[in-house]
């Protein structure tokens, strides 16, 4: 007898799952914002250089990694000391101490690790430049630069500091031309990689069912690639990507197979149908529905697949589960009923004649459409990584010396930079001067505009309008509201009135049930929202939030009517 014998035996493992995974062609579009290491074996070129020194750190450059349209730079962090508390990091804000690296061009455009986008509205027009983490121990690790353009040929300047190691700005100057050169020595891996008889490309690393369970095509059909969906269109959701897609054409097949149309998918909350309902082909919503999946059941969060197909708008799959006898009516979240948010979009003429429709009120049709109207103003804004601040009752003026400043210490801009010029908005943006000239520039400069009723104020590149500080000094007799885009994700906003900060929360969610009635009103359950909508209902809702009708984007989207520069040491910092 062995010594291992009457162990508990293990349980068996997983199923492998019976889809495909499969990587897409190469197919970018505009600059190489990260590294296509999933096609291409880059080409690699030498370079051994010190990039920066403090008393107990040395940062070296020992290389580059060069893609069709894009470069990686490889730089090595040594260590001599670790201090209590552990290894420094590298990563912070602007003004943390943190590690700042910078190029500047051949052609004489400079670009950093701390900037954002450039002017917000003006979407990206330049290349970005990422530091990334990379490999290594305790006291010697690399780090990655990424530039998501192939720099231009000539002298380029790379400039390093690291405040918190002691690191001073130094500058280190290299030919670009080799790395345009060798762009061409990348090997792609799949050229024309082709796919098994049967498959169908699902996109970037989609999923694709396995051969044996896709449906047969009709003869002449040809398979029809995932893409973005029309805003425009009847169905305008926000479709998830390539991954949810195989539920369309396995649904048939496996319901054919006896598969149970109400089990769950591992990991899952909700059932096939409520997946089918809001992401689905109606093809794969009829198919569940024959094999008998519960109309009305709820998820975990008590919405039947009636409201998840409201609020993706997608008008196939709810007219199939109203003929099916879906209940349209009964409450599900914070009160409402999929019949009471489809009663104020597209999809309502499915459900104004049905038994039990309650129209809106001549006050709740009102409000949603001022809702919408506000909405309207600012489509098209991009939002990533901005603040701003709605301050009624407050001019441009009086809200400069609420920030602790003269207005005559801040003038207006010259001709060529305000609202009724026509010049590029990234002209007079916060990026004009030098980028080294000071730690936390960007993050203590605010553009100020006054309007009809209040004033405007927005940070391209930081969150302060979003803090108590600044909001408490702007709102002493009246509100202010501040809102912050995250660019890694969320958006964040705060409510203050009369100097006194009264609500902060996480907007632009879908509701759980127990938000405030604007969260209703300004969609944020919803979608299917055009996608020149998202942030500008988050925009809106603030607007609103704060009391100030605003009737035209540009204080947001554009430069503003004269910039603040907060002084270092502020209590407004804090």
């Amino acid at each position: 007898m062995s010594f291992f014998d009457g162990l508990p035996e293990s349980p068996p493992p997983p199923e492998p799952p019976d889809e495909t995974l499969e990587l897409s062609a190469y197919a970018p579009v505009g600059d190489e914002e990260f590294a296509p290491s999933q096609w291409f074996v880059p080409a690699r070129l030498a370079q051994v250089a010190e990039a920066g020194a403090g008393p107990d750190v040395r940062l070296v450059l020992t290389g580059w990694e060069v893609w069709p349209r894009s470069v990686t730079m490889r730089l090595s962090v040594f260590l001599r000391r670790i201090r209590p508390g552990g290894r420094t990091s590298p990563y912070g804000r602007p003004g943390d101490g943190a590690l700042r690296c910078g190029l500047l061009l051949a052609d004489g455009r400079k670009v950093t690790t701390l900037d954002g986008a450039p002017w917000p509205a003006a979407g990206p027009s330049g290349p970005t430049f990422r530091l990334r983490g990379g490999t290594g121990g305790a006291f010697h690790h690399e780090l990655e630069l990424h530039l998501s353009q192939l720099p231009p040929a000539g002298a380029t300047r790379l400039v390093v500091e690291w405040p918190d190691e002691q690191v001073p700005e130094t500058v280190t100057v290299f030919d670009a031309g080799p790395l345009r050169a060798a762009a061409g020595e990348a090997l792609e891996i799949w050229p024309a990689a082709p796919r098994a008889a049967g498959e169908e490309s699902r996109g970037f690393l989609g999923r694709g069912p396995g051969p044996a369970e896709i449906p047969p095509r009709p003869p002449g059909s040809e398979p029809r690639p995932w893409a973005p969906p029309d805003p425009g269109a009847d169905r305008g959701d926000r479709q998830l990507p390539a991954p949810s897609h195989w539920r369309d054409a396995l649904v048939p097949a496996r319901s054919a197979r006896g598969a149970d149309p109400a089990a769950l998918a591992p990991g899952s909350a909700e059932a096939p149908l409520h997946l089918a309902a809001g992401h689905g082909a109606p093809e794969a919503v009829a198919a569940l529905l024959d094999r008998g999946a519960p109309v009305d059941a709820p998820d975990a969060e008590g919405c039947t697949p009636l409201w998840h197909a409201v609020c993706h708008g997608a008008r196939e799959n709810a007219a199939l589960l109203l003929r099916a006898g879906a209940d349209a009516w009964s409450p599900q979240l914070g009160g409402r009923s999929p019949g009471r948010l489809a009663l104020t979009t597209a999809l309502a003429p499915l459900f104004a004649g049905l038994p039990g429709a309650v129209p809106p009120t001549p006050e709740e049709r009102a409000a949603q459409q001022d809702a919408d109207a506000r909405v309207a103003v600012f489509h098209g804004a991009h939002t990533d990584g901005i603040s701003v601040a709605f301050v009624p009752g407050v001019d441009e003026a009086e809200a400069v010396r609420r920030l602790g400043r003269d207005p005559d210490g801040c003038p207006t801009p010259g001709p060529g930079s305000g609202f009724d010029s026509e010049a590029d908005p990234a002209s007079s943006g916060a990026h004009d001067g030098d980028p080294y000239d000071g730690a936390g520039a960007d993050h203590r400069r605010i553009g100020v505009t006054g309007v009809p009723g209040g004033c405007v104020l927005v940070q391209p590149f930081s969150y302060l309008l979003s803090t108590r500080p600044v909001l408490d000094a702007l709102s002493p007799g009246t509100a202010a509201y501040g809102v912050y885009f995250h660019p890694a994700g969320g958006t964040f906003g705060t409510l203050s009135r009369d100097g006194r900060t009264e609500l902060t929360e996480e907007i632009g969610l879908p509701p759980f049930g127990d938000e405030p009635e604007g969260h209703w009103l300004y969609r944020f359950w919803s979608w299917s929202r055009p996608r020149d909508a998202y942030g500008a209902s988050e925009l809106a809702y603030a607007s609103a939030a704060a009391g100030l009708r605003v009737a035209d984007a540009r204080p947001v989207t554009g430069p503003p009517g004269r910039w603040v520069e907060i002084p270092d040491g502020s209590p407004l910092l804090r």
